[in-house]
C-alpha cells in the first residue's frame, strides 16, 4: 500500500516538475494557432510562466524581444492573467486577463511600424509608412459588454501615391475608442498631412461598421490635389464636397 502511494506521489511531483519548467515554446505555438502564423516568437528563452522573445510579424519583421509573466492559479478556472513588457523598458507593454467569456486590458501602450502590422494582419496597403500604436489605461470586454476607452494612431502616415516614387501623406491619423456597453464606438480625425480625414466606427461583439470621408486638403498643390482626388475616386462614392465616402461591415459571428 505504501509502495503504491509512493508511486503516485512521485508521479504527481514529477507532473508537477514539467508542468512548473514548461518551455517558453508553448506560448509561440498559442501565438501561431490564434493569429493563424502571422504572428510568432523567436529565440524563446525560460518557461511559458516566465520567459522571453523576439516578437515576429509575417512575412518577416522582427521587434523587440518581449518579457511575459503569466499566474498559474487562474488557469484553474480557465483564465489566462498576466502582464508583458519589451526587454528594454518601452512599448509593447500591457496586463492582461483572457477569457472565454471576454478580456481585460490594462496600461496597454503598443507601437510597431505601420507596415509590418497591415501586412501581418492581411491588409497590405501599398507600402504604408509611419508607425501604428495604441494606448489604453484600461478596456473590457465582458459577456459582450464594453467598457473603458482606447486611443489607436498613426502617427507620420503616408502611403504610396499613383505615380511610383510620390507618396500621400496622411498626417497623424488618430481613432479615440470608447466602451459604451454594447459596443466600442470610435471618433477618427487626423491633423497635417495632404488629405482630411474624419469618420465613426463601431464594433461589437456581432459586428463591425466603419464610415469614414476623404477630401484632399484645401491649400495643396492644385495638381497633386487632382491626383489624389484622381486615386480616391477608384476606391470611394463621390460626396458633393470634393470628398469620397468608404464604408466597411463585416458580421463577426
Amino acid at each position: 500500500m505504501r509502495t503504491g502511494i509512493a508511486i503516485v506521489v512521485g508521479v504527481l511531483l514529477f507532473a508537477l516538475a514539467l508542468l512548473i519548467e514548461a518551455p517558453a515554446t508553448l506560448v509561440d505555438r498559442w501565438l501561431a494557432a490564434a493569429s493563424r502564423e502571422r504572428v510568432r516568437l523567436a529565440d524563446l528563452r525560460g518557461t511559458v510562466w516566465n520567459g522571453s522573445g523576439m516578437l515576429w510579424l509575417a512575412p518577416g519583421f522582427a521587434g523587440a524581444r518581449i518579457q511575459w509573466h503569466l499566474d498559474a492559479m487562474p488557469l484553474l478556472w480557465g483564465e489566462a492573467r498576466g502582464s508583458l513588457r519589451a526587454e528594454d523598458g518601452n512599448s509593447p507593454r500591457a496586463v492582461f486577463a483572457l477569457a472565454n467569456h471576454g478580456f481585460v486590458l490594462r496600461d496597454v501602450e503598443v507601437a510597431l511600424p505601420a507596415d509590418a502590422v497591415l501586412r501581418a494582419v492581411a491588409m497590405p496597403l501599398a507600402s504604408a509608412g509611419g508607425t501604428l500604436g495604441l494606448r489604453s489605461d484600461a478596456l473590457a470586454l465582458r459577456s459582450d459588454v464594453f467598457e473603458g476607452r482606447a486611443a489607436l494612431h498613426w502617427d507620420g502616415a503616408n502611403l504610396q501615391g499613383p505615380i511610383p516614387g510620390t507618396r500621400i501623406g496622411l498626417g497623424d491619423v488618430r481613432l479615440d475608442v470608447v466602451g459604451d456597453g454594447r459596443a466600442l464606438t470610435g471618433t477618427l480625425a487626423n491633423a497635417g498631412g495632404d488629405v482630411d480625414i474624419s469618420g465613426t466606427t463601431s464594433l461589437a461583439s456581432d459586428a463591425m461598421l466603419a464610415e469614414v470621408l476623404v477630401r484632399p486638403r484645401a491649400g495643396i498643390d492644385a495638381e497633386r490635389s487632382r491626383s489624389i482626388s484622381s486615386t480616391l475616386a477608384l476606391l470611394g462614392q463621390p460626396d458633393a464636397k470634393n470628398g469620397y465616402r468608404f464604408v466597411w461591415s463585416a458580421r463577426l459571428k
